[in-house]
């Protein structure tokens, strides 16, 4: 079957003006004007745009799909990810990761809540390993991992800077580093090790610190929380600067009793005074990850568990406080996060790519999610919520 979005306002994410877009099994096959559906061979789908901005499905490179936390004990494990939970927030692509809890938490896992995703209808990826150093993997190596598992793209997240980190030494992250890098060069993956930066003193110094006394390249490590806190912003400006790529966390938000963080918005205004290049940064939601608030002691003080929908919902802001335009807000979580993790057919909406789309009205609120040319959210209501749709309980008798 055909489908033809018909008359969008494309933002490919570069402004295309309106457009007819042809899908055709799962791929968009033809993006121009009027396209006369009666010389198609069969039965074809109009979806009306005419209202509608039309931009590539969002990915979200860290989320928590199969539950993560664990810092107050085995009641604060956060639940695992339901498919609508991401299509309804216009996410066709997800990246899914372990966190502090390598124990009771597994790649395994984590592999099979990917591979369950996609068999529900959206693309999936994972990193290998958790927070630790040695960290967790499917094979004796993560180099192993990374050629011989297909979903494996790289390795994360890793902690530095945190006390619950496993306080990595130099020639830990640049071993770990090494292995991720050889591994991706023979798979033709990324092979990046996505970096959680906790609320340490040192922050960034670390990867500096491998960076400059390893032949590793500064593309090598991808950190991200780094708007958790100014002084690490400040750092994480400066390994933007010397080439380095850097991950925000959306729905970060200042709060009256803590240390000083960044909105993703005034994170974004700093780029754009120390004339970062904004195609070196991405957008991630820590999405279904623990948000735990420690005291200066290092006690837990609360927990609470992270939303993906945070992450249109400041990209969103971006666009409606004129901070960037809108092909380039739109780039923090599309095009630069496929250029990063090397993900072919997706961040654009392209002739021969994947057809992952999002439809927003106006006012920038999701009203259509298709994903490789099924639509999953209509109206802003999913269509699609997986294989569970709601819990139900029955009894035998």
């Amino acid at each position: 079957m055909f489908t033809v979005i018909r008359n969008g306002h494309l933002f490919a994410p570069e402004d295309m003006g309106k457009v007819d877009i042809l899908i055709c099994a799962g791929k968009i096959i033809h993006i121009g004007a009027l396209i006369n559906v009666s010389g198609l061979p069969v039965e074809t789908k109009i979806i009306a745009a005419d209202n509608m901005y039309v931009v590539p499905g969002f990915i979200d490179q860290h989320v928590h799909i199969a539950g993560g936390g664990g810092e107050a004990g085995p009641a604060s494990r956060t639940p695992e990810i339901k498919l609508h939970q991401l299509t309804t927030n216009g996410i066709t692509t997800v990246v899914g990761l372990l966190g502090v809890d390598g124990v009771s938490r597994s790649v395994a896992g984590l592999l099979a809540k990917a591979r369950g995703l996609e068999q529900e209808g959206i693309s999936t990826y994972i990193y290998t390993g958790a927070y630790e150093i040695p960290t967790r993997t499917f094979t004796d190596s993560l180099r192993s991992d990374l050629v011989l598992i297909d979903k494996v793209i790289g390795c994360g997240e890793i902690a530095i800077s945190d006390h619950r980190s496993a306080q990595p030494t130099l020639e830990m992250l640049a071993k770990l580093g090494a292995e991720a890098r050889v591994g991706g060069i023979l798979s033709g993956k990324a092979g990046i090790v996505h970096v959680h930066v906790g609320e340490g003193k040192k922050g960034l110094q670390l990867l500096f610190d491998v960076i400059n006394n390893t032949d590793l390249p500064i593309t090598q490590f991808n950190p991200t929380h780094t708007n958790r806190l100014d002084r690490l912003f400040y750092q994480a400006i400066d390994y933007a600067l010397k080439g380095g790529n850097i991950d925000l966390t959306a729905g970060i938000n200042p709060r009256d009793d803590g240390p000083r963080v960044l909105h993703v918005v005034q994170a974004v205004k700093y780029l754009i005074d120390a004339k970062v290049n904004l195609k070196q940064i991405t957008v991630s939601s820590d999405g279904n990850g623990s948000l735990p608030h420690f005291d200066s002691a290092g006690n837990m003080e609360s927990i609470s568990v992270g939303s993906v929908e945070v992450l249109w919902k400041d990209v969103r802001e971006l666009i409606k406080q004129n901070i960037l335009p809108f092909p380039e807000a739109i780039s923090l979580i599309t095009c630069n996060v496929a250029a990063l993790l090397k993900l072919a057919g997706k961040g654009k909406v392209k002739v021969g790519y994947d057809a992952d789309l999002v439809l927003l009205d106006k006012d920038l609120n999701i009203d259509t999610v298709i994903t490789g040319g099924k639509v999953m959210v209509q109206c802003g209501q999913a269509l699609e919520k997986g294989y569970f749709k709601e819990a139900a309980f029955q009894t035998t008798s």
